[in-house]
Order: structure tokens, then sequence, then C-alpha cells
């Protein structure tokens, strides 16, 4: 079963006009609009504290979980 959100990081400071969104920002995301949306296009998200931003595309990538770790 997929998730149907996925966690992003921002990776490049971006100012809205509620303040800054701070590069690293970790921004939970519709799989579906992340996946679709273009370059320029602003995706909806939500803040680890809950507030909703709307930012471009192009500034956002994947977090890739590695629950398998070999040592």
């Amino acid at each position: 079963m997929e998730e149907k959100e996925v966690s992003v990081k921002v990776s490049y400071d971006y100012p809205t006009i509620e303040g800054m969104i701070y590069k690293d920002t970790k921004i939970k995301v519709d799989r579906k609009a992340f996946n679709e949306l273009k370059h320029d296009e602003k995706v909806k998200g939500k803040t680890d504290v809950g507030k909703i931003v709307w930012i471009p595309r192009k500034l956002l990538e994947e977090i890739k979980w590695n629950l398998y770790l070999k040592l």
C-alpha cells in the first residue's frame, strides 16, 4: 500500500508573506501533487509545526528513508 503523503525537505531558503521557510525544513505534501507538478508550480504542504505553506516544486527534495542499513 502506497502512502498518500510524502516527506520532503526544502533545498533553499524561501520567503513567503507569512515569513521565511528555511533550508532543510521538513514538509509533508500530497504524493500525487508532488509527482505531477512541474518546475515552478507550487505544492501545498504542511510543516512539522502544522503551518500550511505553498512552495515551488523545484525547491523540494524527497526524503528517502533507508530502513535497512548494511553494516
